[in-house]
């Protein structure tokens, strides 16, 4: 039996689940906890919104210390479990940790085991920040004027987007409004092709090298920027060799919006940006032999009217996709403009 914790966005972590093709699920403690019996675990491993995930224990926990014998270390939520088992097992020493935070010290050198149900499960694997932390903040081309779409948050979107798929040997992936490159460095690094158009590259270009010279790159795996223009046919159609791609993205998030914005200002905005998507939307349903995945964020004014979200989905069931968009928003504290996610894809 299997379980994961889910992280702060559930309705978004419960869908990036579908890739993991989890079946028989159970909620525990809240509903932050999940258990299910099967599921594809390589694919569980990959998943970005979830904190942790791992497996219960049937029996004792003897063959759990006596399997890692160097792992000298605990990690458990509560003290008093905590002070009793390290007693029990002569462990070195053991470390309170919170269910919904990593401990980087028993990650790597400890055992961590988590109480559900009445049972004991052990941790077996846990977000990979240390990959978000590289692409969000140690690419030399970022500007936080570019409304960066969070690695970690991107890693989820692509999730989202092969559990649409078919099983395929090769799988192409797209990003329209590339900006610093970050849809590219996941696929990357998850062995996927990417090609990333955008109307200027320059951040993009600035990255590019420093990530196929690090040790997360996968050099041998396309990997393409070129200028375009989203909301205009594809100028360089030949670079998709007639592979109908996933598209993953971030579009256009419009204008920063301050404290003096108004709510007319807000509007506009909003129609300068639904141009933008709308014309897009329209590009990318006569551009390759079949429709795409498309799966991508758009903005949400918070504290405004937004109508951005209907209007989009409009235009794409006029065009021929099968749309949706999660009810949930990925937002940040403080901050002004959050984020709606937005599926697209053909009809059954």
């Amino acid at each position: 039996m299997y379980f994961v914790i889910l992280g702060k966005n559930r309705e978004l972590s419960l869908k990036e689940l579908e890739y993991a093709q989890v079946e028989q699920i159970e909620y525990v403690q809240n509903q932050k906890i999940l258990t299910f019996a099967h599921c594809d675990e390589a694919k569980l491993a990959d998943l970005a919104g979830i904190i942790k995930w791992g497996k219960l224990i049937d029996g004792d926990l003897d063959q759990v210390f006596s399997a890692s014998p160097e792992k000298r270390i605990l990690g458990v939520a509560d003290k008093n479990q905590g002070i009793n088992l390290k007693k029990q097992y002569g462990l070195k020493r053991f470390k309170q940790v919170d269910l919904l935070h990593t401990d980087l010290e028993v990650k790597m050198k400890g055992i961590e085991l988590v109480r559900i149900g009445g049972k004991w499960a052990q941790v077996l694997g846990y977000q990979n920040i240390r990959l978000y932390e590289v692409i969000d903040f140690e690419k030399p081309g970022r500007s936080m004027q570019m409304g960066m779409m969070p690695a970690k948050l991107t890693h989820t979107l692509l999730n989202i987007g092969l559990s649409y798929l078919k099983e395929q040997d090769k799988t192409l992936i797209y990003d329209p409004f590339v900006g610093s490159g970050t849809t590219g460095f996941l696929a990357n690094y998850f062995g996927y092709d990417f090609l990333g158009g955008d109307l200027k590259l320059t951040f993009a270009q600035k990255n590019i090298d420093r990530w196929l010279n690090s040790k997360w790159a996968k050099p041998d795996l396309i990997f393409k920027f070129f200028v375009q223009d989203a909301t205009q046919a594809l100028v360089q159609k030949e670079l998709f060799n007639q592979q109908v791609p996933l598209i993953i993205t971030e579009g256009w998030l419009g204008p920063v919006i301050k404290q003096s914005t108004t709510a007319e200002e807000v509007k506009e905005y909003q129609r300068w940006v639904k141009n933008v998507y709308v014309q897009w939307i329209e590009q990318m349903a006569k551009a390759f032999l079949d429709l795409p995945v498309m799966v991508f964020t758009v903005p949400w004014y918070l504290g405004y009217e937004n109508y951005l979200e209907q209007e989009i989905l409009k235009t794409a069931k006029e065009v021929g996709f099968e749309a949706e968009s999660l009810q949930e928003l990925y937002k940040r504290e403080q901050h002004k403009v959050g984020r709606k996610i937005m599926i697209l894809r053909k009809p059954h």
